[in-house]
């Protein structure tokens, strides 16, 4: 379960400005959702040989992975 109080408050703002981008323009939803199918698909693939999950929590952790975050919680992914 992912709550908004994750984020700072700056952090905040940014998730409800892309929560309100990601109902209204349809060009950004496609980029999003495009986005965040990579981002699974590439942490399905890294953890078929992650027996300990640290690949995986290594991508999560990364600037990438903070970005897939907040797009999958804005668009209702992780909700």
């Amino acid at each position: 379960v992912f709550s908004r109080r994750l984020y700072t408050l700056q952090g905040q703002q940014t998730f409800e400005e892309i929560r309100r981008k990601y109902r209204r323009d349809g060009d950004f939803k496609h980029t999003v959702d495009r986005y965040v199918d990579e981002f699974e698909r590439l942490l399905a693939e890294v953890s078929r040989d992650d027996r300990d999950q640290m690949m995986t929590r290594t991508y999560l952790l990364s600037e990438t992975g903070k970005v897939y975050t907040m797009l999958a919680h804005a668009s209702g992914r992780l909700d």
